[in-house]
């Protein structure tokens, strides 16, 4: 089994040295380049720049959500303004730059620019001897929107921009500080960054290996030509201290065979053109680790019948310092799992009776080696036999009854549970059901009233789903007349008592939507204060209004109600208090209520309602979102996903639409007509017939298109 050749690229890294410029391509893996700082100035968030890579989110336009790549190499610089508060500032300030050379010197960079959000989203680019933005020049300013100056017409991308730097900066100490600020537009992304005296000749472009033979320790790589000046010939060199060299060999082509790799540490190829008469450009250069693949110790090739907590070892190779371990369920796709710092590793998220291929690939200091390495094969088997629960089965039930409130609830746990119902269809969405525990419960001559929760411990059961059925015995139950499948991982599901019938013997099961064994764990399950709940929320809604967002909920029947408090964040943790409405304080009938929030804040608005009894108590509603950027706005969880994805739709108004998932390469591979309502609709999505990849759902509706990227694991 192959793996694609990982190594790391870089324009050339900033490195001090009596005659320093700079030339900073962000391809090595290390952030922020060696000599380099990255501060956080302004805001609350703690938002810094960083590397990103290849697909990284670029932001979003009418037409949808889109991405970014590198303007060269495998990285570039970026700072998330779409993701962070506006308000929020940080500062990446290089390493030094020798400005002593004489003569006029420049900045030069190219930046990301399109006509999305119009926000002012920024970088200041400013030079000072010291590496500190007090007292710092200005050199100028750059807005990721096109219309801001400098304006751009070309269409979105990529432009280059060059800035003078005063003649009075002429030392040998100097440094440039790209100082971003955020007003929650769309990220912001620089790359190829370069200082120093004008050039007169370009730098070797898309610098890349072609063929690594660790037998021989050589290299072959490949690059392209430069756009400025007229390249006489081309020299390459290598070394294992990514210091730029004085010279090198000299090379006819745009291809090379470099010897002398040094075994067991990261070796450097650097390629530099020479444009005749002395005049070179600054160095291209990649970065690879000269390691063997790790042999692999266990689980032996072709194993079987192995646990699904399953430990992965492998043996030393002199040199590296980590290991990346790949690991699929199909040879040739093995994908990155993670970085191991060991001999070993465990992973327990691997499905019964499923063939997966694994390899490990050494790593010096982030660097991978090149070496394609051979993956081994094993089997997991049936899911081991287990003491069973007492309740395993319908017909050993536990039963539930109304002294199960706060401070008596009933603790349980599926990990022991062995046998199952089978699936059934939940909010849409078909789980894969393997580990039932079953509960049971009579109602009285009064119509139910309350809910019933079901909480998963920190560690417990993932995803957890509820179905009740109505019968007398186990063996007559018929199809589920209620069920709770809204929320993932280890969240807590609320089933509403109130839609059941009174005189009536229920049975439940309740069981993870995972069908992987590490999936089962402990909850609790507990019920409200029986029939004389204070409030039976029935109902609870947001949207997104000419502006405004309008929360609406109904009640079935209030109890010594006093008033509900409308809390509102930004993150969906920390909330604040924005409202109050009175409420009815004792009713049987059906009332609803609404709340305005007049100023709602940009991007995610999360909502709750606080109830109030008259006593004080109170208890919480769940939370909704709404965005506050277009006419509707969509979310996924969990991402990734396994067999089932949820579309948390918010909208302002009710509308039919078409829904659709790509491939990476443009190909629909499933599509459906939806209906969704006036704000928040949740949509399960089955992926069972999807293999693992990226995916990006494609959400079609009157007059907009929204688009989501999502990986299936």
């Amino acid at each position: 089994m192959k793996k694609t050749l990982l190594v790391a690229v870089t324009s050339l890294f900033s490195f001090l040295s009596l005659t320093a410029q700079l030339s900073e391509g962000f391809d090595f893996p290390a952030f922020p380049p060696v000599g380099w700082q990255n501060l956080h100035t302004t805001g609350s968030d703690p938002v810094v720049w960083e590397r990103a890579g290849e697909s990284s989110l670029g932001g979003e336009l009418t037409s949808g959500f889109f991405f970014v790549s590198p303007h060269s190499g495998d990285g570039m610089a970026a700072f998330a303004s779409y993701d962070f508060a506006a308000g929020n500032g940080a500062n990446l300030i290089s390493s030094v730059v020798n400005l002593s050379s004489g003569g006029s010197n420049i900045v030069s960079l190219w930046m990301y620019r399109d006509e999305g959000f119009d926000e002012r989203d920024s970088i200041n680019i400013f030079v000072n001897t010291t590496q500190s933005p007090a007292g710092a020049t200005l050199l100028g300013t750059l807005f990721r929107y096109k219309a801001y100056a400098p304006a751009e017409t070309a269409a979105d991308g990529w432009f280059q921009y060059q800035f003078v730097i005063p003649a009075s900066f002429n030392t040998a100490t100097n440094y440039i500080i790209f100082s971003a600020g955020s007003a929650y537009g769309n990220n912001i992304f620089i790359d190829d960054i370069y200082a120093g005296p004008v050039p007169t000749c370009g730098k070797p472009n898309s610098l890349s290996l072609t063929n690594f033979n660790l037998g021989a320790l050589t290299a072959s790589i490949e690059w392209t030509a430069p756009a400025l000046g007229s390249a006489q010939e081309y020299e390459y060199a290598v070394n294992t201290t990514g210091l730029p060299p004085a010279s090198g060999t000299a090379v006819a082509g745009l291809t090379a065979t470099v010897p002398g790799l040094t075994a067991g540490a990261i070796n450097y190829i650097f390629v530099r053109t020479n444009c005749g008469g002395g005049s070179f450009s600054v160095w291209s250069s990649l970065a690879l680790s000269v390691l063997p693949c790790a042999t692999l110790v266990s689980p032996a090739n072709a194993a079987t019948n192995l646990p699904y907590n399953q430990t992965f070892s492998w043996q030393a190779v002199t040199g590296a310092n980590s290991y990346a371990f790949f690991l699929g369920p199909t040879p040739g796709n093995e994908v990155y799992v993670r970085n191991v710092a060991g001999l070993s590793t465990v992973w327990n998220i691997l499905a019964p009776q499923t063939t997966y291929y694994w390899y490990v690939v050494p790593v010096i200091d982030g660097v991978l080696s090149p070496e394609v390495c051979s993956s081994r094969s094993f089997t997991m088997g049936a899911e081991a036999p287990v003491a069973a629960s007492p309740n395993n089965i319908c017909s050993s039930a536990v039963t539930i009854t109304n002294a199960n409130i706060a401070g008596n609830a009933i603790n349980s746990t599926s990990a022991n549970a062995t046998i199952s119902r089978g699936a059934e269809e939940c909010n849409q969405a078909v789980g894969a059901p393997d580990d039932d525990v079953w509960f049971q419960f009579s109602t009285t001559s009064v119509t139910p009233t309350g809910t019933m929760t079901i909480t998963p411990t920190a560690t417990g059961i993932v995803d957890v789903v509820a179905q009740v059925y109505a019968a007398t015995d186990c063996n007559n139950l018929g199809a589920p007349v209620l069920c709770a499948d809204a929320t993932v991982q280890r969240n807590a599901e609320v089933i509403n008592l109130s839609a059941l019938s009174p005189n009536t013997h229920y049975f439940m099961r309740v069981y993870s939507w995972l069908a992987d064994a590490s999936a089962r764990g402990a909850f609790s399950i507990q019920l409200s204060a029986g029939a004389t709940l204070p409030v039976q929320l029935t109902s609870f809604s947001a949207r997104r209004a000419n502006g405004v967002n309008i929360l609406t909920w109904i009640t079935q029947q209030e109890i010594n109600s006093k008033y509900f408090s409308i809390e509102r964040s930004n993150d969906g943790v920390n909330f604040t208090a924005i409202g109050q409405v009175a409420a009815a304080g004792n009713s049987n009938a059906a009332r609803t209520y609404t709340f305005t929030d007049q100023q709602p804040v940009k991007g995610n608005n999360y909502y709750r309602l606080r109830t109030f009894d008259i006593d004080n108590s109170s208890r919480l509603s769940d939370t909704r979102r709404v965005r506050n950027d277009g006419a509707a706005d969509i979310s996924l969880y969990p991402n990734p996903a396994n067999d089932k994805i949820s579309l948390d739709i918010n909208a302002e108004k009710a509308t039919r639409g078409n829904l659709s998932i790509l491939d990476v390469s443009g190909k629909t591979v499933y599509q459906r007509m939806i209906s969704i309502n006036t704000g928040n609709t949740i949509l399960p999505v089955q992926l069972n017939s999807l293999s693992a990849g990226s995916y990006i759902i494609k959400l079609q509706l009157e007059g907009e298109v929204i688009t989501r990227r999502f990986n299936k694991q």
